[in-house]
């Protein structure tokens, strides 16, 4: 509020900062709205109560507006209803695509069926994450014949372009049937990630193309020109910030123009919303247009010189897989769960080769460790691999 005014609309959200101090404030709605812990739940910023009837239920919904808007917070109306009970725990969509025989996706025309149920469900339920869904469940598959895998990446792609916030779990499952063995269709993923790009341009959606880079740097593809020209504007940090490593990486060969990021870098205020790439740029190498104002700055000449990055160049090849949003919860407990698995005979279970990746990379953690949370956190430091950035080396 103070870098802005006096002015403060929302619940912040973003880094783990930002849940800090929107729980600061939604602790007390909670204390005031006094509802019955059994009846009551809140996940983050989304709320859930149970009444007795109705009438309860519309005095719930306003001493919740009542008390929000003591701190100029409001409910989204699109998100806010009163449900009569009883009703399904699942959704009819999520049910469909279970029972469309995901079991069965061996061969071509049961991979085109599937797909064929999942964009019909979508056109019936335009605001759910009907792809997201489907994408998810095709885990199960640890790696499909090249034919039913040549259906499968064409429906994939189609599905990234037509559902926006899809991306990282197709990407995390593309990447999951190529360290299984898969060889993917380069061609068709660099042209669909051009499209991606291209997309953004008109107001697309900024994660998606940042799991698309992501991707594109693991596996080396190079972009088209037109691509890079889009990426050359300043109007994402962490898309700027990886267009520059991709620039740096011989990935964005023509059209890509550092101008334009410098430029909008030229007067950054370190206090700002602006502060990661201008620091990033500098600890990485990417740009020096901010050298003289990092290093002059107490806080981040300090984290310049113990060597702190925000932003990772070198990780596991698993790590879009494992990370939160990637494979389904439930499927990476699993793995965990076999690869410290033992026969009765005392040898190691079978293992997919992912699952030998991640096998022996758990066998260099602290064997401590309890919970899976916890294990997946070290595997991300254990292949973040030494980097060479100017003259000194980073970790």
């Amino acid at each position: 509020m103070d870098l802005d005014g006096k002015v403060s609309q929302g619940v912040p959200i973003g880094n783990d900062i930002s849940f800090l101090l929107s729980e600061l404030v939604l602790a007390q709605v909670d204390k005031a709205i006094r509802a019955r812990h059994s009846r009551a739940l809140r996940w983050f910023d989304d709320y859930e109560f149970a009444a007795d009837t109705r009438e309860q239920a519309e005095e719930i919904l306003k001493r919740l507006n009542k008390e929000l808007g003591k701190f100029k917070l409001r409910l989204n109306p699109r998100k806010t209803t009163i449900t009569r009970l009883p009703s399904p725990t699942h959704d009819f969509w999520q049910e469909t695509l279970k029972q469309s025989g995901i079991a069965r996706v061996m061969n071509t025309q049961s991979m085109i069926r599937y797909f064929d149920a999942a964009f019909r469900l979508r056109d019936q339920f335009p605001d759910e994450p009907v792809m997201m869904y489907a994408l998810g469940l095709l885990f199960k598959l640890n790696c499909p014949t090249p034919e039913v895998a040549r259906i499968a990446q064409s429906c994939i792609t189609q599905g990234l372009l037509c559902e926006p916030g899809a991306a990282q779990k197709g990407f995390a499952l593309l990447t999951f049937w190529g360290l299984n063995g898969l060889k993917l269709d380069a061609p068709l993923l660099t042209n669909t990630i051009n499209k991606m790009v291209l997309g953004h341009q008109a107001g697309g959606f900024s994660s998606d193309v940042s799991w698309a880079l992501a991707f594109c740097l693991d596996h080396v593809y190079t972009l088209n020109a037109k691509a890079a020209q889009v990426l050359s504007g300043f109007d994402d940090d962490c898309i700027a910030l990886q267009a520059l490593h991709m620039e740096r990486s011989g990935l964005l060969p023509k059209g890509f123009n550092k101008n334009r990021i410098s430029k909008a870098l030229k007067n950054t205020d370190l206090d700002r919303e602006h502060w990661l790439i201008a620091y990033e740029t500098v600890r990485h190498g990417f740009l020096t247009i901010c050298a003289a104002a990092v290093k002059s700055n107490p806080l981040f000449s300090e984290l310049l010189k113990h060597k702190v990055t925000f932003y990772r160049r070198s990780l596991p090849h698993y790590a879009t897989i494992l990370h939160a949003g990637g494979a389904p919860d439930w499927i990476v407990r699993l793995w965990i769960s076999t690869i410290s698995a033992k026969s009765p005979d005392g040898s190691e279970t079978s293992k997919t080769p992912i699952l030998k990746l991640i096998g022996d990379d758990l066998a260099k953690i602290d064997p401590s460790i309890e919970t899976d949370e916890d294990a997946i956190i070290e595997l991300m430091d254990v292949a973040n691999a030494v980097e060479h950035v100017g003259d000194s080396d980073t970790y």
